[in-house]
Order: C-alpha cells, then sequence, then structure tokens
C-alpha cells in the first residue's frame, strides 16, 4: 500500500473515517446468490472468512452432511468482503444465510441491532453441548453481549512470542521463558532483540524482528497488545458498569506503548511499514527473522512457506513458542481474538444453522479438524479446555501449554473494546500509529490529537454522554452465565 505522508487535517480526517464506517455497510451489495431458489428444509447455508480454519472445517463437511442429512452450502469471503456483505445485506434484510462467521468486534452490534438471534435458549435445551469446556476467558472476549450468547467460538486467537532456537543457540542467547515472568518484560524483549541486531545467520542479514505497521486493523492489532500489556485503556470506563466512553488515550502507558512498539519497527525491515497480518507471519517463515510475537494461528502457519501453502517453511524445525512479554509492575493482559459463528435472525432454518454451529465448536469436530494432515496440520486455534490436553493433539501441536497460558490471561473486551463505531475508531488510531513509525513526532503530542478525534467519533454516536443502560459486563458475569445455562 502506499502511505499518505500528507498531514490531514482534523475536520477532513473526520468526514473521511465517517464515510468510510458508513460505506463499510453499503460498498458490496448483496447478491443473495441462493434467494432466487427454493429453501430446502435439509441444508444449510454458511458463509465463512477465508482464515486458516476454514481450510480444515470445510474438509470436515462431508461428516456433517453424513451425521445429519443436511446439504452445507459453503462460501467464503475475505475479511472486508464479509463485513460489507452481511452489512449490508442486513440493512436491506435480504440475507439468505443460515450461519455467518462473526468477528468479535462486530458482535455488539449485531446482537443490539437484532441482525443475530442469542443462543441462549438453543444451549439451554441442549444437554450434550458441553458449555462449560469452553475456556470462559473465550467466551467473555469473543462471544457474550449484555448477558446474551450471540455466537461460539470455531477459531480463538490468543497472543504470543515465536524466536528461532537455532539462531539463539548460535549467539548465546537465552531462550525467551515458557511461562509469564516478572523478569520477561517488554524492556527485556527489546534488549534480547537488539542482541541481534546486525548480525548474519548461515550467511545472510538478519532482522531481529518484525511487525505490521498496515493500517488501519493490522497495526492496531499487533499494537494493542503492547499498549493493554502497560495497561493502556481505551475508555473511562469499559466494559465494567457504569460505562463511560470519555476517551484515555493520553498519559504515561501509552506513550511508553508507542515508544516501545517504535522500537520494535527500527528492528524490522522497513516494508513491515506496509506489512499486512500474514505478511509478518510469512516473513518469519522465510528465515530471516530472531523473534516476534503474534496471534498465536502463527505458531503452525510459520511451519508453511507462505499462507497455508503445504510447503514446508525454512524454519519449520528450528523454531520455537514462548510466553509474551509483560510491563514492569503491571498484571500481564493477553488479546483475545478469533472467529465465531451465529446464526442469522432472518434465515427460516434456524434450527440448522444451529445443528452446525454445535457440530462445527465441537469437541470431536474441533480435533478432526487439527489432526487433518493437509497443509502440513494448519489448526490449533481451541476453545475448549479438553484439547488443550488431548494427548493425540498435543504431539502434533506441542506449543498448546505455552498458548493455554495465553489465553486464560486474556481479555478481548479490554484490548480492542467491541463498542458501537469502534471501526471509526480503529481506523483513527492506525492512521496515526502507522504515521508515528516512521515519523518524528512526539507521541504525547499525536496521541492527544488522537484522544480529541476520539471524543468526536463518539459524541457523534450518542456514546459520550452515554445515555442508555450499562452491562456490568465482567469474567465473573460470563461464568455466572455459562453456569445457568448449562444447568438449564
Amino acid at each position: 500500500m502506499n502511505v499518505d505522508r500528507m498531514a490531514l487535517s482534523r475536520r477532513s480526517l473526520l468526514k473521511g473515517v465517517s464515510a468510510t464506517a458508513l460505506l463499510a455497510g453499503v460498498a458490496a451489495p448483496f447478491a443473495a446468490p441462493g434467494a432466487a431458489r427454493a429453501q430446502s428444509a435439509d441444508a444449510v447455508r454458511v458463509l465463512c472468512v477465508e482464515d486458516p480454519f476454514f481450510f480444515s472445517l470445510k474438509a470436515m463437511i462431508p461428516d456433517f452432511e453424513k451425521e445429519t442429512g443436511i446439504k452445507v452450502e459453503l462460501e467464503s469471503l475475505s475479511y472486508d468482503a464479509l463485513q460489507a456483505r452481511l452489512v449490508s445485506a442486513f440493512v436491506a434484510q435480504t440475507s439468505d444465510a443460515d450461519v455467518i462467521a462473526v468477528d468479535q468486534m462486530w458482535l455488539g452490534q449485531y446482537l443490539d441491532n437484532g441482525w443475530i438471534v442469542s443462543l441462549n435458549d438453543f444451549i439451554a435445551k441442549d444437554a450434550d453441548i458441553d458449555l462449560g469446556d469452553f475456556l470462559p476467558e473465550v467466551l467473555y472476549s469473543s462471544n457474550m453481549w449484555r448477558g446474551q450468547i450471540g455466537t461460539l467460538p470455531v477459531a480463538a486467537y490468543a497472543q504470543g512470542v515465536m524466536y528461532r532456537k537455532d539462531m539463539f543457540d548460535e549467539f548465546g542467547i537465552a531462550a525467551p521463558p515458557s511461562e509469564t515472568s516478572e523478569d520477561w518484560t517488554w524492556t527485556k524483549y527489546v534488549e534480547t532483540l537488539k542482541a541481534l541486531e546486525g548480525k548474519s545467520f548461515n550467511g545472510a542479514p538478519v532482522f531481529p524482528t518484525v511487525v505490521c505497521g498496515s493500517q488501519p486493523s493490522p497495526i492496531v492489532h499487533m499494537f494493542t497488545q503492547v499498549s493493554t500489556s502497560h495497561g493502556a485503556g481505551w475508555f473511562k470506563s469499559f466494559p465494567g458498569a457504569p460505562w463511560d466512553f470519555e476517551p484515555q488515550l493520553t498519559g504515561p502507558a501509552w506513550v511508553k506503548s508507542v515508544e516501545v512498539y517504535r522500537a520494535l519497527y527500527r528492528l524490522s525491515p522497513p516494508e513491515a511499514i506496509n506489512y499486512v497480518w500474514f505478511d509478518a507471519g510469512t516473513r518469519f517463515a522465510k528465515g530471516d527473522i530472531g523473534m516476534f510475537y503474534w496471534w498465536t494461528p502463527y505458531f503452525y502457519l510459520i511451519k508453511n512457506a507462505g499462507y497455508m501453502t503445504g510447503t514446508k517453511s525454512d524454519v519449520m524445525d528450528k523454531y520455537a513458542t514462548a510466553a509474551l512479554p509483560k510491563a514492569e509492575g503491571v498484571p500481564q493482559t493477553v488479546s483475545l481474538g478469533g472467529w465465531s459463528l451465529g446464526v442469522p435472525s432472518s434465515s427460516t432454518r434456524q434450527d440448522n444453522g444451529y445443528a452446525f454451529i454445535k457440530w462445527a465448536t465441537s469437541k470431536a469436530t474441533q480435533k478432526k479438524m487439527a489432526l487433518w494432515p493437509d497443509l502440513n496440520h494448519q489448526f490449533s486455534d481451541f476453545a475448549r479446555a479438553s484439547l488443550y490436553e488431548d494427548d493425540e493433539v498435543k504431539a502434533i501441536y506441542p506449543y498448546l501449554d505455552i498458548q493455554l497460558a495465553m489465553m486464560k490471561q486474556g481479555n478481548g473486551k479490554v484490548t480492542r473494546p467491541p463498542v458501537p463505531g469502534y471501526t471509526a475508531l480503529e481506523s483513527v488510531l492506525g492512521l496515526t500509529l502507522n504515521q508515528l513509525l516512521t515519523g518524528s513526532e512526539d507521541p504525547a503530542a499525536a496521541l492527544e490529537r488522537t484522544n480529541g478525534l476520539f471524543a468526536s467519533i463518539l459524541k457523534g454516536n450518542f456514546m459520550i454522554p452515554y445515555q442508555k443502560e450499562s452491562f456490568a459486563d465482567s469474567l465473573d458475569e460470563a461464568k455466572a452465565l455459562i453456569g445457568k445455562l448449562t444447568k438449564s
């Protein structure tokens, strides 16, 4: 992408953000490919994103059809295309989907607008879904909104560290720890990377690390792990009640986080300023990166040379995983994300939709996805606790203990708060961060300006002052809901 370095006025930026937020729902009209034909009662139509889980899930579809007699019509789209298609379809009330893939950031909007149905009643009547097997941190972060379970997780992501064992051994660098430690801080992380600066390995120059620099979403996804680790929050009070969306993007924790991320970029390939999600992961797979942190799907994706190619990478047997660093004196909070499946309210086959979701998120199906051998075993994004203890699965994915520890420290509602207007806020923050990586502006000044833009957007969305009913949204409340539905 071409990064626009021209200064933007406050008014023009807000105008652009508002347009972007509006157009996200109408840019791709819904074609309704199945609307012209009769809806079979023995079918289910699924709209999905082509994240890694899609490939193994698709391979399991014949199992579902054999078990249930329900024919699956599966369609995949890119992230942006899926979001635009779903929103425009919901607004126009033309969707023919029975199951949709939902990003955690969309859940509140979809439930508040009545675009998807709550799964509470389905779950309460289902004696064998084993809701208690799901990690409560995942359900809380990705699937619950205002006391409703709107989706169930098909692929849950935390964040963690990947590093080159052979490179660290060659240069006598101590391996990072597999557990969270007060000694394993972001300061120590950067110091470790600097020990690789200027080095060559196997006759080629080494880049100590790699980051995502592309805005808006990729850089925000990666940066907010650093900021949350430092205790930097977005709002005065959220998700705890009462909700107060006065932005809080100023102060030492935010400035420190920008300084850390700038340091990481200086130790990365310069083209990382344009890197999106998969660019960072596939760059590590090329073999010239010493260590980086990213979403846990990359724990297995870097076994491939390129995204889901099936061709073994140069680092396949040469890397290990580790715990995320933390900030000095701040309890660790890990970013949680991922994809979940929900049932549109417009569906006339909601029972079929729930049956598919139950099957796709079940322990049995998720294990089959993990054991699917194609593409060098490319699925370990488990939301179910029992799969982290499965010896057959752990033999293929030896890092599961580290991944589980990161999941249990996770809170996706704090890291990137899934509030109404999130897309517009992310656009502003992403642009600021991208410009800070290559510019010389003082972080405090840039953050102060961004804070003001946040306030304007939130006021325009009637969130400041917030006059709707708040909700005591906490992990304890999530556990209570899980217990209630389990006993129903």
